[in-house]
């Protein structure tokens, strides 16, 4: 009896096979690695974007334009405390000014209750809004707040001129040339003026002229 033939061995498994495999286990992280590399490359030869020029703006030349506006401030408790809108509204950084064309300019002092409106074919102020310039046709009302409990104590005071200066630090309003002052039923006109608003004092110099409403005698 012829004995079985054994089975031939079988041929040895390649070792690069293992390593293969083991190399196939970190293929997608280096293929991660080289897709970052590539655009770390390509985002620096990318150019940045232009620096702003450091030339400051002529003084002339305004940095913000506005059209049709209305601005509202409020005060630290939230109230409102003043209403800017005009026509046009043009900075100006290099003497640090606003000009506004058509302008109509509120503002409310709730402490004492009183409000004041302003109207002028242009008006101009500073960065720190401390001191106002009114042009043209200005008209100016100070008059009890309608809000507040005193609407009725403080007779309307009315200011028309063709210039006028406000200085809201200081309470102040004056004028260099005519104007009309106009206070309950009176009417006071002079070449120059000088009101003091805390104390409710009106000085006009110049060519003065009165009209004064007489008032029915207190009874008795």
């Amino acid at each position: 009896m012829n004995p079985i033939p054994a089975a031939p061995p079988s041929p040895a498994t390649p070792r690069w096979h293992g390593l293969w495999e083991r190399l196939s286990l970190y293929l997608p992280v280096l293929l991660m690695g080289v897709l970052a590399l590539v655009t770390y490359g390509i985002v620096q030869r990318i150019p940045g974007p232009a620096a702003a020029p450091d030339t400051p703006l002529a003084e002339g030349q305004p940095d913000y334009r506005l059209e049709g506006f209305i601005l509202r401030r409020y005060e630290a408790d939230g109230r409102l405390g003043s209403v800017l809108t005009g026509a046009v509204l043009e900075h100006f950084p290099a003497n640090g000014l606003l000009r506004v064309q058509d302008a109509t300019l509120e503002r409310i002092d709730h402490a004492g209750q009183m409000r004041l409106l302003a109207r002028a074919r242009e008006l101009r102020t500073d960065d720190a809004r401390t001191t106002y310039h009114l042009r043209g046709d200005v008209r100016l009302v100070r008059e009890a707040w309608p809000e507040g409990e005193r609407k009725n104590a403080t007779p309307r005071l009315t200011l028309e001129g063709q210039t006028l200066t406000w200085h809201d630090d200081r309470r102040l309003l004056e004028s260099d040339q005519p104007v009309r002052l106009t206070r309950g039923a009176d009417t006071l006109i002079g070449n120059r003026l000088r009101y003091d608003e805390r104390n409710g004092i009106a000085d006009l110099q110049g060519q003065v002229r009165a009209t004064l409403v007489a008032r029915p005698a207190q009874s008795q």
